[in-house]
């Protein structure tokens, strides 16, 4: 540390920034040339399904082996801005929503963000409106506008950018010593789970009502995939046992609404009655069990 502050003070910051700049950084790279400074938050970029945006099989598919306009720009963008649908970009689509598409700037040439940071190799910029919802919007519309209506104070990045605490951003020596433990927030951008909290089940005048109480958009959401909800109520009758299945989804526009309550009709004569909600990712083939719950 001390030997980077003897050598930064025998320049002006300016002088030192022209020595030290990268000029490739702002000529649009690949994500991996990112990773030589911000390994961490590359690594864990890589696990996400941005990551995977192009590349994915299923997208593939969907796309007809990427010849529908409509799907391919938000899976490659050139540039992701506040509530504008992003233009699809010529270099590096296999990198899906990488780090350029969402942090350079061509109106700037600087590399934006959050936080207000010194960074030599590149130019930065602060820019709070990476912390606000309507950064999705572009893409995720149909989300947006669920989430918009609920008015919660709850962002999309308090969900899926959950916060990591205090981290470094940068890996690379000398670099590293120039804005330590800074607030991070995850780049993997889970898709979360509902938990079995997130969602009511009443029973009146012999019918079932399922009401999500807790995720503040449709359950299942999406734009251009089709995620499902398996509802399976499972009760006795004087007859045997009965099951009813409801299958919920957002291309449907069946999924359960925030705060609306979806209903179930049910026999007059049931007891011991059991409801099991289960999800199926549009990428997956998998069912996730969200919620069992046995009903008197």
């Amino acid at each position: 540390m001390i030997l980077v502050l003897l050598i930064i003070s025998l320049f002006s910051c300016a002088k030192f920034e022209e020595i030290v700049r990268e000029e490739d950084l702002l000529q649009r790279p690949e994500a991996k040339r990112c990773s030589d400074c911000h390994r961490e938050i590359f690594e864990e970029w890589k696990n996400s399904r941005h990551a995977k945006a192009w590349i994915s099989e299923h997208f593939r598919l969907e796309s007809e082996n990427y010849t529908k306009n409509k799907c391919l720009s938000c899976h490659a963008p050139h540039q992701v801005d506040p509530d504008k649908e992003p233009v699809l970009r010529a270099e590096f689509k296999e990198d899906g929503v990488g780090c350029v598409a969402c942090h350079f700037k061509e109106e700037t040439k600087a590399m934006h963000g959050p936080l207000k940071v010194w960074s030599p190799p590149h130019p930065s910029k602060q820019d709070l409106s990476y912390t606000k919802s309507n950064f999705c919007a572009g893409c995720h519309q149909e989300t947006f506008k669920q989430w918009q209506a609920i008015k919660t104070q709850k962002s999309c990045q308090d969900c899926h950018m959950p916060s990591l605490g205090k981290k470094d951003l940068i890996q690379k020596f000398p670099f590293h010593f120039f804005h330590l433990s800074k607030p991070r927030h995850s780049h993997e951008f889970p898709a979360l789970k509902a938990k079995p909290e997130d969602l009511k089940l009443e029973i009146k005048e012999n019918k079932l009502y399922i009401t999500n109480v807790g995720v503040p958009h449709n359950l299942p959401t999406a734009d251009q995939g089709d995620p499902k909800l398996y509802i399976t109520v499972i009760f006795d009758t004087p007859e045997g046992q009965q099951t009813i299945r409801k299958l919920l989804s957002a291309q449907a526009k069946t999924a359960l609404e925030y705060g609306k309550p979806y209903e179930v009709e049910l026999p007059q004569d049931f007891k011991n009655l059991k409801v099991l909600i289960h999800r199926r990712l549009s990428h997956s083939q998998e069912k996730e069990l969200i919620l069992e719950k046995g009903l008197n």
